[in-house]
């Protein structure tokens, strides 16, 4: 050996070697990366969805600063978590609900038609409010400003007469019950001015909540515009503030219950109509930084804005509506509206269209404004209050951290039915158990991103397996493409082992076929036009082997070797090559017919091409045969061999399919068979019983199984030696073998076959020790 050269390996160049190494390389550059992206992926979903659950909840705290950058960095939360909430919300209203408690007094299409266009002249109260006087009303509030002062237009001013009204409202209720609330609204406090009220205005003072400490709510300044006229602060009607500010998405979601002017807090027209409905005096404290309201009936937590989330009870059918117009002209004996308004809380607002106070809600598009109030007066006197943001918080967590957690662990599994199963049971049981239990208790879950995490943990661990399996089955292919089939680098990619010389032994069926008198074909057809006809015969005949699960060893001209139960298993091996067997023949026949209608396309040889087809099944080694350097998966042994022995013995009986009783023993009686013979082909010392496949059960013509009768008839009485009776039945059952191809009338059968051997039984009859056995001479 040269100096400076060193000795190789003996397996450096061997497929195994080549293989091993390649893989150990691609694995160790790969590993490291496929952790990274996998672990990078799955911190960067679980984090946005655990701080968009944070953030949400606190959404409308952050946003209190009116930062309009923050506003649209946080826009997304609200696009879908609450559509979401929406969405499942709306499945926790009952449609049959109503409140009996509250009445709405509409400035309907009807009132403005009779009485006139908005704003009313303000006599037209007057009549209004003395009819609710006397059908029993409780408490009026007005969703409507009163500001200005109306024109006087005669000796009777306008404002003093409904100022009037309202006085005698309040004065006919019994120790004080009578209640009309008059509303205002509120400015910020960067806002100029000249718009709102530098003091505090003195009749609002006797509407001060109490409070314990100061509370973290935004100040806001009263505005002085909107603040209602003297004549009506007179008569000392109560004082509630409107106005809401929609969320991100536009929706109206969350209601002001009390607003900070000057560190002193005041309610709002909803809360004013709870309080003076039920005497409750709620009381505002301040515990680590948050505001509640404590009520009789429970504690509710504030957002820095002094809002709450609605809990919603209804659209316009919850509430009992009635026109304006309608209470005006009512007789003061009506018993029916008398029950409608008596003892209740009556709220005047606007449902005409014209009157545009529409917000747009979760469970309304186009709700009038006044139904907001309503629906929080409805929360309030039932108590339903949403919990403590914190409670939520964590239940959001838990449900996020639960599911995540469950979802990684079982995609470790690997299981792909699995994984999806798990993924759709916790979204829709979360779903559905926010819906029916969580929701109607008062818990705010942040359900989308909890569940977010769950499906982006799920999808993007698929979507990595998916992505890396197949980088790994290129890699497969580009390195070892040249070397053996695309089939072994499946089974190679699947197993992540290298391909190994030896085989693994199983009971298997062999499979063969071989076009008859092909040789013909090449005199009468040239190489291009051989070719294509080979190809189209090849592609029909494979696509059924291989739609039945075969395996396609290899070409050999116009033969096709192959096999079924390997690589993987077919535990009805047999059955399966037999249906196959049926299928190809049947479709060589339709190509016979296609071939014969292209006309001079094709010679006569091709429209009547035949097929052969040998089958046994048996003992069989499987596995990559050949040279270290290169080999091809493929199968050995005598059980192989006698399956191409069959498949060639089948042109000296004149037949096309031709398997051993070893198959017909696996094929649990599916087919009709006939027993053909028992011989002994050219290398083989054991005799084997052949068959004549001739259908499937069920589905195989009348002449056929009269053939398989007199047939069977006559091979009886031939192993017992009875020739005339013998040649008897198989001259009956030469007459379906010619109905089985006419075409074919005068060539060889087995029937004509038997009737030969018989005739020459007779002359030279058999030794007496014959078995019935016939010794094939031609392989």
């Amino acid at each position: 050996m040269a100096e400076g050269c060193e000795q190789l390996p003996k397996n450096t160049n061997t497929l195994s070697t080549i293989f091993r190494k390649a893989k150990q390389q691609k694995l160790k550059e790969t590993a490291m990366l496929k952790k990274l992206i996998r672990i990078s992926g799955l911190i960067s979903i679980i984090g946005i969805a655990i701080s968009s659950v944070t953030i949400f909840q606190f959404e409308k705290d952050i946003l209190s600063s009116n930062h309009p950058y923050l506003a649209r960095v946080l826009a997304y939360l609200s696009f879908f978590e609450d559509r979401f909430y929406d969405m499942r919300m709306k499945l926790t209203l009952d449609p049959n609900a109503e409140d009996p408690r509250i009445v709405l007094a509409a400035i309907d299409e009807k009132s403005l038609n009779h009485i006139g266009r908005w704003p009313w002249s303000r006599m037209v109260w007057k009549p209004i409010l003395e009819k609710m006087q006397k059908f029993g009303v409780k408490i009026i509030a007005f969703d409507s400003i009163f500001s200005e002062p109306e024109k006087i237009c005669g000796d009777s001013d306008p404002d003093t007469i409904m100022a009037g009204a309202i006085g005698d409202f309040i004065k006919s209720g019994d120790n004080n019950s009578h209640k009309v609330i008059v509303p205002y609204s509120l400015m910020p406090g960067d806002a100029p001015e000249e718009s709102f009220f530098k003091e505090i205005p003195p009749e609002l003072y006797d509407y001060v909540l109490n409070s314990k400490g100061e509370a973290v709510i935004g100040e806001q300044k009263v505005c002085s515009t909107t603040f209602p006229i003297k004549s009506l602060l007179d008569q000392g009607v109560g004082l509630g503030f409107i106005g809401a500010d929609e969320d991100l998405d536009g929706l109206f979601r969350h209601y002001p219950l009390l607003v900070n002017v000057d560190t002193t807090y005041f309610p709002s027209l909803a809360l004013l109509a709870y309080q003076h409905a039920t005497g409750d005096k709620p009381e505002l404290e301040s515990v680590g930084g948050k505001s509640y309201l404590n009520f009789h009936n429970g504690k509710l937590q504030l957002n820095m804005k002094g809002e709450v989330k609605v809990r919603w009870f209804g659209g316009i059918n919850t509430y009992a509506t009635i026109g304006l117009y309608d209470i005006m002209n009512a007789d003061e004996n009506d018993e029916k509206i008398k029950k409608l308004l008596d003892g209740k809380i009556v709220l005047i607002g606007s449902t005409a269209f014209a009157a545009h106070d529409l917000r747009h809600t979760p469970i309304d598009p186009k709700m009038p404004g006044v139904l907001f109030h309503m629906n929080v007066i409805s929360m309030l006197l039932d108590g339903k209050y949403y919990k403590d943001s914190d409670i939520s918080l964590y239940w959001s967590w838990g449900i996020l951290a639960i599911g995540t957690l469950l979802m990684i662990c079982i995609s470790l599994v690997g299981n792909a039915i699995l994984d999806v199963g798990f993924m759709l049971a916790f979204c829709i049981g979360m779903f559905y158990f926010d819906v029916y239990y969580l929701l109607p208790n008062g818990y705010q879950i942040t359900l989308f991103f909890a569940l977010f995490a769950v499906f982006g943990t799920y999808f993007w661990n698929t979507l990595i397996n998916f992505y890396l399996a197949n980088k790994d089955k290129k890699f497969l292919k580009n390195a070892f493409g040249s070397y053996i089939s695309p089939e072994l680098i499946d089974e190679m990619h699947r197993s992540g082992k290298p391909p190994k010389l030896g085989g693994a032994v199983g009971v298997l069926t062999a499979y063969f076929t071989d076009i008859q008198s092909f040789s013909t074909f090449s005199e009468k057809l040239s190489a291009p036009r051989l070719v294509e006809l080979l190809n189209e015969y090849l592609t029909v005949m494979t696509d059924i082997l291989l739609e039945h699960k075969g395996t396609l060893d290899k070409y050999e001209g116009d033969a096709i070797v192959s096999f079924f139960g390997a690589p993987l298993p077919l535990p009805d091996h047999a059955i399966q090559a037999c249906q196959v067997a049926l299928k190809m023949q049947a479709a060589l026949g339709d190509l016979r017919k296609k071939w014969t209608a292209e006309g001079d396309k094709w010679p006569e040889i091709v429209h009547k091409m035949r097929m052969r087809i040998g089958i046994n099944s048996g003992e069989i080694v499987t596995g990559n045969m050949g040279s270290r350097s290169r080999m091809n998966y493929t199968m050995m042994g005598d059980s192989v061999n006698l399956a191409a022995r069959l498949e060639a013995a089948a042109k000296q009986y004149g037949i096309f399919i031709q398997l051993s009783h070893f198959t017909k023993a696996l094929t649990e009686d599916r087919f009709i068979m006939r027993e053909l013979d028992t011989i002994k082909v050219v290398g083989k010392s054991e005799p084997v019983t052949t068959f004549d496949l001739l259908g499937e059960k069920g589905n195989t013509s009348e002449d056929l199984l009269k053939l398989q009768e007199f047939f069977q008839q006559g091979l009886t009485h031939y192993k017992q030696q009875e020739w005339d009776s013998a040649i008897k039945n198989f001259e009956a059952a030469l007459e379906y073998e010619h109905k089985r191809y006419p075409e074919l009338k005068g060539k060889t059968n087995p029937s004509l076959i038997y009737i030969e051997r018989c005739k020459e039984f007779k002359t030279n009859p058999p030794p007496a020790n014959w078995d019935g056995v016939y010794a094939l001479t031609e392989k």
